[in-house]
């Protein structure tokens, strides 16, 4: 049978090449203080939950009427003076007319919806690149980890790697193979 080169083991010059490549790429993710910076942001940002999904204006309008119906009721029974008449004001302000919607609360309403929209685009966005940012350490990660692995697994390379006498990754003395 003939080897092919998929059946060929990586030579442990390779392994260890790989393996502080990796190494090196793990301790850039850690030390430099913009990708931690970028890291923690992300993680934040990933743990707020989701912009709401925008309303429609007809949706606003009936949303901001209710509220402004909830509002009046409860100011009718509670408050006096200036707080009442501006209850009583946002009432107005979202109630339709005789003849409908006017072009003010249609147009308030659509201004409300398109912020909505943006935000929510926003939103995706954000979380887009916070996902992508974060799938890029985890990738630098995993690499320094199955390196260190191959390493340690192969009696030639981790023998190599330890008389290379080059500093291991995090100043461990020769003979403590490591990822990161």
């Amino acid at each position: 049978m003939m080897l092919t080169p998929w059946d060929e083991s990586p030579g442990p010059e390779r392994l260890v090449e790989a393996w502080r490549d990796a190494a090196a790429e793990a301790r850039r993710w850690r030390d430099d203080p913009d990708l931690t910076a970028a890291l923690k942001a992300a993680r934040s940002r990933l743990h707020r939950p989701p912009a709401a999904p925008p309303r429609s204006p007809e949706q606003v309008l009936a949303d901001e009427l209710r509220a402004a119906r909830l509002v009046w009721a409860d100011m009718q029974a509670t408050a006096e003076g200036p707080a009442r008449g501006a209850a009583y004001a946002n009432l107005k302000r979202w109630e339709p007319g005789l003849f409908g919607y006017s072009e003010t609360q249609r147009s308030t309403a659509g201004k409300i919806a398109a912020s909505e929209a943006a935000e929510a685009r926003r939103d995706a966005q954000e979380r887009a690149e916070a996902q992508a940012l974060l799938g890029s350490f985890r990738v630098a990660q995993d690499r320094a980890r199955l390196a260190t692995r191959a390493v340690q697994a192969d009696p030639r390379a981790r023998a190599l790697a330890d008389s290379d006498g080059t500093p291991q990754p995090n100043g461990r003395p020769a003979g403590r193979v490591s990822a990161s």
